[in-house]
């Protein structure tokens, strides 16, 4: 175990230093404002690290970062990262946190998938992809500080579900802590908390209040402080307004900021009159005022229910989960087919976790999900199922039948999971060879496993989803009618064990492949940094920019999405006002008369030059007049007057 465990410490953490390094210079929107936010400590106004959209965990460790590096804006989004792979260590301690006393009970599982050395390898390999590729070190965001503190709580609730009584109180201790810091990175980890809790009263009633008054406790003198703070700024009681504007967003479907165009609080009526949608906020603080504050420039946004709404939103993260997670929809054929009796103590032992993970995922679906949001709960969810359901020795024909068969079906509920049916059908491939091919050598054998599945992919994924469910459950009753067989011929044990066998060969091909694919793209990434050209661009950007006369502290209009305006931040320039991308071809389009006025409104906002970093779609270069001067990256300038 000590060997597993000092191995997965030095290839996830290398890896990990990789991903962070070759991703150096990435940034994202979120990032922008992080890093305005992160301003804060280096100036010494921590009050600047209050707002009621972005929580100031990250802003506040990234700023920690600055002061430690030095240096200006060339190094700041580098460090970024490297504060991304001191929360990704910090998130591999708080997965052992939760692993060992799951590994704990694996071993008292009889046939656990995470018993013994092999398990335990399988556990860290399962973090290392899933961290990994659900949350890349390229993301300039909080989620890796917030999966941290998720499975730490998870960690904690789980051991005080097995501490004998009396015990404990350091856990109780953790988990107030874990999901108090986890309030300060997301506050989604706020009513979160309020699930954890809950699940703890129940697990700990025999034993009195002590334990969950001490964590709430610990809890609420980080939160409350902050909650305060959030509310004298707000004139209301809050905990953050992050997700009350998703849900108007992606639930009631009002002006979602994913759609490129700028919030409704920043048009104004005079701009509307020439092109409307085009975004002017004059000189609110920040380098994209419209995404530092959203709550400013959307307060005119109100959730409301509706359940039409809220089905559709359910119905659209049900297909993401599916189309993300295809390989792990087979745990439901692990589940299905263990010994009977073995599902309720499995529950018993494991339902202190799966009641909050479930609860996550569930409530990350009802709003908006990606992966990055829900990889602790995929993770954790994954790992007790692995660790309580004990592997069958053989199999009831009909519970396989079954088994297979709601994964395939799940996967053909919709057209848009055709891949993932395409998975199915590799997997069902691959598991068929492996009960028919003989296994005289166990690396031929699975060579004959790994090449069935990939035929299979290759020869049915292309024929749709319209056709493709047909032959997966063909396939599906083929497994069927050779487990009757196996069973009527006294093959039932080697049926099975040769089965899952298999399916765990293709299961890990295709971890495999899904990995190689995300290397490849760092790989990428470290090749662009590299480059005398594209590495660090946005400095680089900023620096051609100011070979233009467009220096730190000047605000610009900018004709072009302005969420992507990374260099921006990086020439220190403010955005007063914004033609987004979609209008972009009709802002090209206007007269010459009606763009000269439109101009003119950026102009009396504020702006001292324009900056355009799209053309029309469809030209190598924008048709614009002599006013508008080419820079270096592809973009074109135009002064407006002082600002």
């Amino acid at each position: 175990m000590r060997i597993v465990r000092a191995v997965a410490w030095v290839v996830i953490v290398a890896i990990a230093a990789f991903q962070a390094y070759a991703q150096r210079y990435a940034v994202s929107p979120d990032g922008i404002s992080y890093l305005d936010l992160s301003d804060a400590v280096g100036n010494g106004r921590l009050s600047g690290l209050v707002n009621l959209y972005w929580s100031p965990l990250y802003p506040f460790l990234i700023g920690v970062g600055r002061l430690v590096a030095g240096g200006g804006p060339a190094v700041e989004v580098p460090v970024a990262h490297a504060v991304n792979f001191a929360a990704f260590i910090g998130l591999l301690a708080a997965y052992e946190y939760f692993l060992f006393p799951v590994l704990e009970l694996a071993a008292a599982t009889p046939r656990s998938l995470l018993r013994g050395v092999r398990g335990a390898a399988v556990a860290y390999a399962l973090f290392g992809f899933l961290a990994l590729t659900m949350t890349p070190l390229e993301l300039t965001t909080p989620d890796v500080l917030a999966g941290a503190a998720a499975l730490l709580s998870l960690g904690a609730l789980f051991r005080l579900a097995r501490a004998a009584r009396g015990h404990g109180r350091a856990h109780a201790v953790a988990l107030g802590l874990a999901l108090g810091l986890g309030a300060l990175a997301k506050s989604f980890m706020v009513p979160w908390a309020i699930v954890c809790f809950a699940t703890l009263v129940v697990v700990t009633r025999r034993r009195g209040a002590a334990q969950t008054a001490l964590a709430c406790g610990v809890w609420a003198a980080i939160l409350i402080p902050w909650c305060a703070v959030l509310s004298h700024q707000a004139g209301r009681l809050t905990f953050g307004d992050s997700g009350r504007l998703t849900y108007v967003w992606y639930v009631n479907e009002q002006d979602a900021p994913s759609l490129g165009g700028v919030p409704p609080g920043a048009r104004t009526a005079s701009s509307d009159a020439i092109l409307p949608g085009v975004g002017i906020t004059g000189d609110a603080p920040g380098t994209d005022p419209m995404w530092l504050d959203p709550l400013r420039w959307n307060a005119m946004l109100t959730p409301h229910w509706d359940l039409r709404q809220q089905l559709g939103t359910l119905k659209v993260f049900e297909l993401f989960y599916l189309q993300q997670f295809t390989p792990l929809v087979f745990l439901i054929f692990l589940i299905v087919v263990a010994p009977f009796g073995t599902r309720r103590k499995a529950w018993q032992a494991g339902w202190i976790v799966l009641i909050p993970a479930l609860a996550g995922l569930l409530a990350y679906a009802m709003v908006v999900s990606t992966a990055r949001y829900i990889m602790p709960f995929v993770l954790a969810t994954t790992l007790i199922v692995l660790a309580t359901i004990p592997v069958a020795r053989r199999f009831v024909p009909w519970l396989a039948l079954v088994g297979l068969a709601i994964p395939a079906g799940l996967e053909s509920l919709d057209m848009r999971t055709a891949a993932g049916l395409g998975v199915v059908a590799a997997l069902l491939g691959g598991v068929l060879a492996g009960v028919l091919v003989p296994a005289r050598r166990r690396i031929l054998w699975m060579l004959a496993v790994a090449f069935a599945a990939l035929v299979s992919h290759v020869v049915l994924a292309p024929l749709g989803a319209d056709v493709l469910p047909f032959p997966v459950l063909a396939l599906v009753a083929v497994f069927w009618i050779l487990a009757r067989g196996a069973e009527r011929d006294d093959r039932a044990e080697s049926f099975a064990l040769r089965s899952e066998l298999a399916m765990a060969v293709v299961l890990g091909l295709i971890f495999v492949i899904r990995f190689e694919n995300r290397l490849s793209a760092d790989f990428t990434a470290l090749a662009r940094a590299a480059s005398p050209k594209w590495g660090n661009v946005s400095v680089r950007i900023a620096a051609d920019l100011a070979s233009h006369g467009i220096g730190p502290g000047m605000r610009i209009a900018v004709i072009g999405p302005h969420a992507e305006a990374y260099w921006a931040r990086a020439g220190r320039l403010h955005i007063v006002a914004d033609v987004p991308r979609p209008l972009v071809d009709r802002f090209w389009g206007l007269p010459a008369a009606q763009q000269d006025s439109l101009i003119a409104q950026f102009a009396a906002a504020g702006a001292a030059y324009a900056v355009a970093s799209m053309p029309p779609s469809g030209t190598p270069a924008a048709p614009v007049d002599s006013r508008w001067t080419p820079v270096k990256f592809g973009g074109w300038v135009r002064p407006l007057g002082a600002p």
